[in-house]
């Protein structure tokens, strides 16, 4: 069974991202108007599954000013057990590459660290060859860390760019080692060429130090 139809089976879509925003941020509050922009679905929907979460003791809402926050409940007792669930159940990547596709009349290359989940947090590395304005997309990755709780360190750089990047820049390391998984693009992209390299390589001046200027 695929972890997307699992996901369908315990969870309806809102109250899956609703459970991942606030289980897997659990420091964090919302307005209700953050909540509908960053689902990017109805007011209505998400009042609902909000009442529900509130009712059940999961969620709870305090008056800001004029408005009301809700977070995660200090007294949720399953807290532990829900974060563990939805962080086998999250697929970060597929998430990625759904914005990826959506941009990729901008996006030349695109390529993922390959590590594995473990204990600690997870921190992958996602560089991207990026020919336009990155706003958009930049916007998108920090949607994405908050509905997995994944933080993931960004590199954008042009296309003409990219593989001096990934020769010179010791935080390319991952890459070199194949440690990736490619999202766009081709894997020919990210092998450096040998040209500026060569032209690095000069004959020797046979005339230094005689007094002869070529």
């Amino acid at each position: 069974m695929s972890t997307k139809s699992i996901n369908e089976s315990l969870f309806g879509m809102i109250r899956r991202q609703l459970l991942c925003l606030f289980f897997l941020n659990p420091g964090r509050s919302y307005f209700l108007l953050e909540l509908v922009d960053i689902l990017r679905t109805g007011r209505g929907g998400v009042q609902r599954e909000l009442a529900n979460l509130v009712d059940s003791g999961i969620i709870v809402r305090e008056k800001s000013g004029m408005k009301v926050l809700f977070s995660l409940s200090e007294d949720c007792p399953v807290t532990d057990e829900i974060q563990r669930l939805l962080g086998k159940l999250i697929d970060y990547v597929e998430m990625l590459s759904l914005v990826i596709r959506d941009c990729e009349a901008a996006i030349k290359t695109a390529v993922i660290s390959s590590e594995e989940k473990g204990e600690g947090s997870l921190s992958p590395k996602l560089l991207v060859s990026f020919d336009g304005d990155s706003e958009t997309f930049c916007s998108e990755i920090e949607r994405i860390e908050l509905l997995t709780g994944i933080e993931i360190t960004l590199f954008a750089v042009r296309p003409h760019e990219l593989k001096e990047y990934i020769r010179n820049n010791p935080e390319a390391k991952w890459i070199s080692e194949g440690s990736w998984k490619l999202l766009a693009g081709t894997a020919e992209d990210l092998i450096p060429d040998d040209s500026a390299r060569e032209s690095e390589i000069r004959e020797p001046d046979l005339f230094s130090g005689t007094g002869f200027n070529c």
